[in-house]
């Protein structure tokens, strides 16, 4: 008995994970939080009719042919401590079978304990101790090979074998003078009891790309959202920091093209049309006044319809700006933010001499923005897009396709228009894109020589059909509308922005949370378009 109270007294506890952690108590390691097992102790005992050379030659043998393994790959046995060559963790020592004689034990009483103690054998899984065999193999439940449940120590009578570690004096009924055995049910070591693994803690959850399983979670942005245009809902599922899906609504609500009898009025269906879509009224108001005259057969004079076309270009400018002024906001360039607000502000109600004067200062704009290389490192790459027959507006003519219903226009040809494209299709190359066409529009204005804001010609009681085409800032604009002596009758438009909505899962799932708001950004959504 006092033998085994100093072994007790000089009892040490160590880290699974953390072998340089060593404590003189039971604990938790202060690294990994891990408990803290049981330091197998060397023998040093004696006994009668055994000499202390005895004993030391015997200890040193054992210390010799000590052993490490990995307690996560019990395969892993090596003489020497060290690092496992699987998984990196740091090796522990192979707890050595008790195989101590003394008064009363004779080798063949030894050898007959130490056979049933093998039969006995059992094997658990360092994941889930509540799986235990009677012979190795794999855990049926997350697949690890399964390792040696440590054996319990049962000692009886006196002067028992130098094994004994630790007396379990609290359970009354089995001590009666011997030593009971120490603990109940299967132990791991640095296996918490009732330890529920990952396996376990991630069954139900959705896989992501990579195979890992995460929690997902939903998350809401906009109606308000810097970068984002205001009214659009985005609903993005995040897998971690990646987006595993996506979807987008306006949140304005639907809208009727024809709402009352003022706005059957060819007037009252211009102003009505202008005002659904507020990013880009003067563009559906030319839309409006082209459906109605060629219903009505009319056209107009060749000065008038330049000066709507300019009206349309100094749209494209300033709806241009405030994609740069988001932009900028939302990817923390604030100088850009900034310029391309206020140029868009002056550039409101500017009249031909006034565009003439700004004209150098979003030329500066646009220099500066070629100019700022991480600027265009935050842009590449992202959102990329390929050749679609879905792709619309500066979208489509990002990505290499020629696709502007300007071209078919003969006003735009007589002003020399030409289609403009880049290559890349993704986010750069949209800004890019919309540089270029701002450069543009500033040329066309200046050949068009006036600016005025479409307004439609009297159409008395004409009845007809017409079928017209606007190339919006964001794309192309169709109306389709039947005139029934003078007033409208039936009219159905497709906007740009019904081809921005469908693109939204293609430039976000699967990326980065900042990648995919930047994507998604770029496209220039419209959610006022989208409920006309």
């Amino acid at each position: 008995h006092t033998r085994h109270a100093a072994a007790d007294a000089a009892a040490q506890y160590t880290c699974p994970m953390h072998p340089e952690v060593v404590s003189d108590k039971p604990g938790s390691c202060p690294k990994c939080g891990m408990f803290l097992v049981p330091v197998a102790a060397k023998d040093e005992h004696g006994g009668d009719g055994h000499s202390h050379d005895h004993d030391h030659t015997r200890h040193a043998a054992a210390d010799a042919a000590a052993q490490y393994t990995c307690p996560m790959h019990p395969e892993v046995v090596s003489d020497k401590p060290g690092s496992c060559p699987k998984c990196g963790m740091f090796l522990v020592p192979v707890a050595a079978k008790d195989e101590h004689g003394g008064d009363g034990h004779s080798h063949d009483h030894d050898h007959t304990r130490h056979a049933a103690a093998d039969a006995a054998a059992q094997y658990t899984c360092p994941m889930h101790p509540e799986v235990v065999s009677d012979k190795p193999g794999s855990c049926p439940k997350c697949g690890m090979t399964l390792v040696p449940v440590a054996a319990k120590d049962k000692h009886g009578g006196h002067g028992q074998g130098a094994g004994a570690q630790q007396h379990d004096t609290g359970n009354k009924a089995d001590d009666k003078g011997g030593h009971a055995g120490h603990g109940n049910g299967a132990a791991v070591a640095g296996i918490e009891s009732h330890f529920m693994s990952m396996v376990d803690l991630t069954r139900d959850m959705p896989a992501s790309t990579d195979g890992l399983k995460m929690e997902w979670i939903d998350v809401p942005f906009g109606p308000f959202f810097p970068g984002l245009p205001g009214g659009l809902r985005l609903d993005l599922t995040l897998d971690g920091d990646a987006v595993a899906r996506s979807s987008a609504e306006s949140a304005i609500g639907p809208r009727d093209l024809i709402p009352d009898e003022g706005a059957a009025s060819a007037d009252g269906f211009a102003d009505h049309l202008g005002a659904l879509s507020p990013l880009s009224p003067v563009a559906y108001r030319l839309l409006a006044c082209l459906a109605l005259e060629q219903a009505a057969g009319q056209s107009v004079a060749a000065d008038v319809a330049r000066a709507r076309v300019a009206a349309v270009e100094r749209e494209r400018i300033g709806s241009h700006l405030g994609w740069l002024a988001g932009f900028g906001a939302q990817s923390g360039f604030g100088w850009l933010e900034t310029r391309a607000t206020a140029l868009q502000l002056k550039l409101h109600d500017a009249t031909i001499g006034d565009i003439a004067a700004l004209t150098p200062k979003i030329s500066g704009l646009l220099s500066r923005i070629e100019r700022t290389p991480l600027l265009k490192a935050r842009l590449r790459g992202v959102g990329r897009l390929t050749g679609d027959d879905a792709l619309p507006g500066p979208v489509a003519r990002a990505a290499g396709i020629a696709r502007d219903a300007r071209s078919d226009d003969p006003v735009y040809d007589d002003l020399g228009f030409a289609v403009l494209t880049a290559t890349d299709g993704d986010a750069l190359a949209r800004l890019t894109q919309r540089c270029d066409e701002i450069s543009q529009s500033l040329a066309l204005i200046a050949r068009a020589g006036a600016i005025a804001i479409p307004q439609p010609q009297g159409i008395g009681v004409a009845s007809g059909t017409a079928d017209a085409v606007v190339e919006t800032p964001r794309g192309a604009a169709r109306l389709r509308l039947t005139l029934d002596k003078g007033r409208v009758a039936a009219a159905e438009i497709g906007t740009p922005t019904a081809a921005h909505v469908a693109l939204i899962a293609t430039v976000s799932d699967g990326q980065e949370l900042g990648d995919a708001l930047t994507g998604i950004g770029s496209l220039d959504v419209s959610p006022w378009e989208a409920t006309v």
